[in-house]
């Protein structure tokens, strides 16, 4: 009897510290380090302006500073711009990459090397509201901030990251020429 208790002890032991093996290494392992340098953008361009829509772009990069490759799986835009904080001009975004650009406001995902980047293209379109021009409705414009969203996985989890950047309303009313207050 004695034998039967000491085996079952020795693989109740053996489980448990196969077990901590096996969390520490799921810890441990290396993963991608996957995110949008959105402090690193560019100035915004203006790219297209109509009597009633301004379109402008702006890149930055999507970098992976980590060890391990990354499925970028889906990258969009979410501009924060609330009728409630201005009703002028309805915005719309797009994000892209520079070598493959799109038209049909899609993200092709990618496979995001070790310690390699690729640069993005991120598109916000104003449509002017309630019979304003777009000169007229980016006159006062107020600034807005910017969520890029991104989903990926490496060898963790799926995950979804975000990343914000801020355009001032008086850049974009001065692209427009609704305003010369630049500050």
């Amino acid at each position: 009897m004695s034998i039967l208790v000491n085996l079952i002890m020795c693989l109740m032991i053996l489980a448990i510290v196969g077990a901590i093996v096996i969390v520490i290494y799921a810890w441990m392992k290396p993963t991608d380090n996957t995110s949008v340098l959105t402090d690193e953008r560019t100035a915004l361009k203006l790219v297209s302006l109509t009597e009633k829509e301004a379109i402008f772009t702006t890149e930055m990069l999507l970098n992976n500073s980590g060890v391990e490759d990354a499925a970028i799986t889906d990258v969009f835009a979410r501009p924060y711009l609330p009728q409630e904080q201005y009703n002028q001009a309805t915005v719309y975004s797009n994000v892209e990459t520079v070598d493959r650009r799109r038209n049909d406001n899609y993200f092709e995902a990618l496979i995001l090397q070790a310690k390699s980047n690729r640069a993005l293209i991120v598109t916000l379109r104003f449509v002017a509201n309630d019979g304003y021009s777009i000169k007229e409705a980016m006159k006062n414009m107020v600034d807005m901030d910017v969520a890029i969203y991104y989903n990926g996985m490496a060898r963790k989890a799926i995950y979804i990251r975000k990343n914000f950047f801020t355009v001032m309303g008086t850049e974009i009313s001065a692209l427009v020429g609704g305003s010369k207050d630049v500050r």
